[in-house]
């Protein structure tokens, strides 16, 4: 029995009790585009919002000043347009006339200062409360020592909203394209409070609004009408599944009950299905990295960096990715991928890349006998990752290729994700296996993660340094300065091994031939919206 009709039918009841209609229990016939969404997302509150799947939702739900395109560029969202001034501190954007949300209420400026000071507000507790750090104010609302109402936002009027920064921010408007700063409905949410993303109370602001949502069955939107662009979205209903297991999620696109997947096609199927689906399987760089990250903490390998590149040099990656994972992955030689913000970093990598593998094989060997290591006093190392198909296999290799051409002694250890995150985040590793999503089109979405302090930096790693690269580039005005000094940043830490890059994975999804522009190879990010779409019909 196909697995979505059964996951329909045993939640018949539940459905009952979000009040769908009778509509909505026979859409078989309407404009329904059907997606994976991969596990069932936590919240569809933009405020609370931290995961791939709810940011997928939340882009259909929601709107915000700046829009984005399929290749991740910004453009005009609910402003229209927007003025820099003060020497790039000061940002004023101009709202389109008549906006409205969801129930048909105006949207004001007013709204954006509502929801920005919710962001930052510690009572909300956003994950992304960082998109607004450079705003006057927001790192002292966001410590607990300023009240909300002092962050550097205002309205002048109903529609012009104002904002004024710390110091200039030349990725200021990637970050707006972001949900965690769309507009929300503040007179909802002080209405229901926690309950205004059930169903029954939601406004939204985006080109869809919320009808349905059993958990752990599936999500229902339907066409917003008062969207100031509802007149260019074609697809009046969307569907959002989250099917955990992949092999379920692939059963189902072959059954067409599914219009796109979500995850990966399980390494064992990989060949099989490119081949069956050859117009249909789209294999795209994904905007993150895979990576080994040491443990800093450990004097074993914060006291020698010769022992750190000599596991970097050793690691193969032209085998790991053609020859053990095969699926499209590209070797990495850096902590930022070479298709960040348009590539203009792609040549910031290790020097030795380019050496024959049996000059990298020597030096690694010399570097490794240098740190104090060989046969007869091998390093030891537990390498651990998060249990998955696709992580096993790297791991094996590496553990493989450590003990071949270095003589290290390597036990390989796994753990569940959340099992395996809260270790990290204690500190409690030797080498992780370790991976990070951009979560926009902008270095920094790779260099702050090794920034002193970041609660993702799991390899402990802190550069005087770096940090001053970083801060030198945060505050120029200059095009060619912030390329040059982020170019610096990262020759940094490449060179002082904190991780050791492996390679940027893929992402591959199964799109339907009966859904149309959809410009998946275009968009690494994966930030979707629904929108986008038309039905070959």
């Amino acid at each position: 029995m196909k697995i979505l009709k059964i996951l329909l039918l045993s939640l018949t009841v539940s459905t009952l009790l979000f009040g769908c209609s009778p509509e909505e229990n026979n859409l078989k016939h309407k404009n329904v585009l059907d997606v994976d969404i991969g596990s069932e997302p936590a919240t569809l509150d933009p405020g609370k919002v931290e995961d791939a799947e709810e940011l997928r939702i939340l882009n259909d739900l929601f709107a915000g000043l700046v829009d984005f395109s399929q290749s991740n560029v910004p453009a005009a969202g609910l402003a229209s347009n927007w003025d820099i001034t003060n020497n790039g501190k000061t940002y004023i954007f101009h709202l389109r006339s008549h906006l409205k949300f969801s129930d048909g209420s105006p949207i004001r400026a007013s709204d954006f200062v509502y929801s920005w000071q919710r962001l930052v507000d510690p009572q909300t507790a956003s994950p992304y409360n960082f998109l607004l750090n450079d705003v006057v104010n927001a790192p002292e609302i966001i410590a607990g020592t300023k009240p909300s109402s002092s962050l550097g936002v205002s309205a002048p009027d109903d529609h012009t909203f104002v904002v004024n920064l710390i110091r200039p921010d030349r990725q200021f408007l990637v970050y707006l394209t972001l949900p965690a700063t769309y507009v929300v409905p503040q007179n909802t949410i002080k209405l229901y409070g926690n309950n205004w993303t059930n169903p029954k109370n939601m406004v939204t602001s985006g080109a869809y609004k919320l009808n349905a949502h059993v958990v752990n069955g599936y999500v229902m939107v339907q066409k917003n009408p008062y969207f100031y662009d509802a007149k260019h979205v074609t697809i009046e209903y969307v569907k959002y599944f989250p099917i955990v297991d992949s092999n379920v999620a692939i059963s189902s696109y072959k059954t067409g009950e599914l219009d796109t997947t979500w995850k990966n096609v399980p390494i064992d199927q990989f060949a099989t299905i490119k081949q069956q689906f050859a117009n249909q399987l789209h294999v795209t760089p994904a905007e993150r990295t895979m990576h080994l990250s040491f443990n800093l903490k450990l004097p074993k390998y914060a006291n020698n960096i010769k022992l750190r590149q000599a596991l970097s040099m050793a690691i193969d990656r032209n085998v790991l990715t053609n020859e053990v994972l095969k699926s499209g992955q590209k070797p990495l030689y850096s902590i930022v991928t070479p298709t960040i913000n348009y590539q203009r970093y792609a040549n910031v990598r290790y020097t030795w890349a380019d050496l024959s593998r049996k000059e990298q094989i020597a030096m690694a060997q010399k570097l490794y006998a240098d740190a104090g290591y060989n046969a007869k006093h091998p390093a030891h190392i537990t390498l651990s990752y998060f249990t998955n198909d696709l992580n096993k296999k790297t791991c094996l290799a590496i553990a493989s290729m450590w003990q071949s051409i270095l003589g290290a002694n390597v036990k390989i250890q796994t753990q569940e994700r959340k099992a395996f995150d809260a270790l990290g985040h204690k500190g409690d590793f030797d080498i992780r296996l370790s991976t990070w999503g951009a979560d926009y089109n902008a270095v920094t979405t790779y260099t702050n993660i090794y920034r002193c302090n970041n609660a993702n930096n799991y390899a402990n790693y802190c550069s005087n340094a770096y940090e001053s690269y970083i801060e030198l580039a945060q505050n120029t005005t200059s095009d060619a300065d912030e390329i040059k000094l982020y170019s610096d940043a990262i020759s940094t830490a490449n060179n002082d091994y904190p991780v050791i890059p492996l390679y940027q994975p893929t992402q591959q999804r199964l799109v339907s031939t009966r859904v149309l522009n959809y410009l998946i190879d275009e968009n690494y990010l994966d930030n979707v919206q629904s929108k986008w779409f038309t039905f070959n019909k």
